[in-house]
């Protein structure tokens, strides 16, 4: 699965080639869509104005909510030190069935969460 955390969201918005590509395909399958955890958008939206209208429309995305597992999960993450603006990434890589991989600016933000992170470079 792949996950776009809110600076790869940030980087899309700004025309990152190469998930440009990833994102504007339009996959009959979600599971194979790129996915964006609600946290992740509501992050990148604060930081760039317009981000997910923009997201919202492209048609390679999948929008991943926060039910209360979820949220229980992110709470306890961030009480550990994993900010809040990577740590809906960390629970979504951690708990699916498949593990997964989070595209991302800033891989040290992941620096022992035993995830898969995968730089995408600075935007």
């Amino acid at each position: 699965m792949i996950i776009l955390d809110h600076t790869a969201v940030v980087a899309l918005c700004r025309g990152h080639r190469l998930l440009s590509s990833i994102v504007v395909v339009e996959v009959d399958d979600p599971a194979q869509r790129a996915h964006v955890p609600a946290l992740c958008l509501l992050a990148a939206s604060l930081e760039l104005p317009g981000a997910a209208a923009h997201t919202g429309a492209l048609p390679g995305l999948e929008f991943l909510p926060l039910d209360f597992a979820g949220t229980a999960a992110v709470e306890q993450a961030v009480v550990a030190g994993i900010d809040w603006r990577h740590a809906h990434a960390v629970y979504v890589a951690a708990s699916g069935a498949v593990d997964g991989q989070i595209l991302t600016a800033v891989p040290e933000a992941y620096d022992g969460t035993g995830v898969w992170v995968v730089d995408i470079g600075k935007p």
